[in-house]
């Protein structure tokens, strides 16, 4: 009778927990907030930074930075159960350039974390179970999953050059990397399949709003600059390479955002104005307000 009453008091446990609305740091410890009240789950005093809590609520992890003169930071991820005990310390394999600016469960068997330097960022993908580096995306900005965590779209900064090309004469476009769920081996010289074989479209989105996946993860939405004429476009682009899109009569600006109503309605908020955007069979494009 006792291991049954164990397990029912488990579940409640793990049922409250994941309901959490957050994990915080307070005083440089980290608090669990629950539906039945706050709960503090580390006492060591060491400064602490970007908690989160896990997939299934049975951990939370955090990032403890190292100072070294003169160097980046030798960043420390730290994993702890329920009752504050350390299960992992992670120490992320190769160069970081600056803090971790993201640390995101991916699930449960994967946490990403995002550090970005002068010209551009990286990501680590990180197993917490084992502390072993999965892979590394090098480059690039946002790294924003669709909700199945099976891709990532980024923005990549680069320069085009032609061969012997004089310095200096490169035109730096953008672009939208789309890659699969299939991070290098760590080191890259190990690497069966480069991270980056992945989907490419020069694009001009430095000033719209942030990517935007569809429910069912089919589309991944973004605004799009394109000369000569410098119109704007809401564009969609399906991991299948497929892309879609239709002109905006007016600039998004940091202000804008994109919404998916459902998986084929879209709507773009810019300044005071909302466009509704639909895919009706193959096609996309704005549609008018119905009131």
């Amino acid at each position: 009778m006792l291991p049954a009453c164990v397990a029912v008091v488990a579940l409640f446990w793990q049922a409250a927990v994941t309901s959490a609305s957050s994990v915080t740091v307070k005083d440089n410890e980290i608090w669990l907030q629950t539906a039945s009240g706050q709960r503090q789950l580390t006492r060591d005093g060491v400064p602490k930074r970007l908690p989160t809590l896990s997939p299934a609520g049975d951990a939370v992890a955090y990032v403890v930075d190292h100072r070294v003169s003169q160097n980046a930071p030798e960043e420390l991820i730290v994993l702890v159960d329920m009752s504050g005990e350390v299960r992992q310390r992670i120490v992320p394999e190769g160069y970081v350039p600056r803090d971790f600016e993201r640390l995101d469960w991916l699930d449960d068997q994967r946490i990403g974390a995002m550090a970005c330097g002068h010209a551009n960022c990286m990501y680590w993908v990180l197993n917490p179970d084992s502390g072993k580096t999965i892979g590394v995306m090098r480059g690039g900005f946002d790294f924003i999953w669709s909700h199945n965590r099976q891709f990532v779209a980024r923005r990549f900064v680069a320069s085009w050059c032609a061969e012997h090309a004089p310095e200096g004469t490169c035109p730096e476009q953008d672009a939208v990397l789309l890659n699969r769920d299939e991070v290098d081996v760590y080191p890259p010289e190990r690497a069966a399949k480069q991270f980056d074989d992945s989907h490419s479209h020069e694009i001009g989105i430095g000033t719209g709003p942030p990517f935007a996946w569809s429910p069912d993860d089919k589309w991944v939405a973004f605004t799009d600059l394109i000369g000569p004429e410098d119109d704007w476009y809401v564009v969609i682009l399906s991991p299948t390479g497929k892309m879609l899109r239709d002109s905006v009569p007016v600039d998004p600006d940091y202000g804008a955002a994109l919404e998916w109503l459902d998986d084929t309605h879209l709507d773009l908020r810019a300044g005071k104005r909302t466009f509704h955007f639909a895919m009706q069979g193959s096609e996309f494009s704005e549609v008018p307000d119905a009131r």
